[in-house]
């Protein structure tokens, strides 16, 4: 890792649309997905089968959270998002040990 500051550019070329992190492909935006997907968990006006579409893509993006590393500077206020990212964290460092 770097000393200096990183800049979007330093993480994900111009261009491209994917980065290795941790041996898992990122896809750019997958943490913005994430977090709208919380958004619409969290929503009221969530219809339940948005509710749980919203739920498996938070479960199908987990591991490229974790593969950023997301998860070791910010805990999640939902209770059932930081289950989500610790399962997966776990899963992660099982599959790596």
């Amino acid at each position: 890792m770097s000393h200096n500051a990183i800049s979007p550019e330093d993480i994900l070329a111009t261009g491209a649309d994917h980065a290795e992190f941790r041996g898992i492909q990122v896809r750019k935006a997958s943490v913005a997905a994430f977090l709208a997907n919380i958004e619409l968990l969290e929503s009221s006006s969530t219809a339940s089968e948005a509710y749980q579409q919203a739920l498996n893509k938070l479960k199908e993006l987990a591991p490229a959270v974790v593969a950023v590393g997301l998860h070791r500077h910010a805990q999640f206020k939902n209770t059932l998002v930081e289950s989500i990212i610790v399962d997966a964290a776990q899963a992660f460092s099982d599959a790596n040990s």
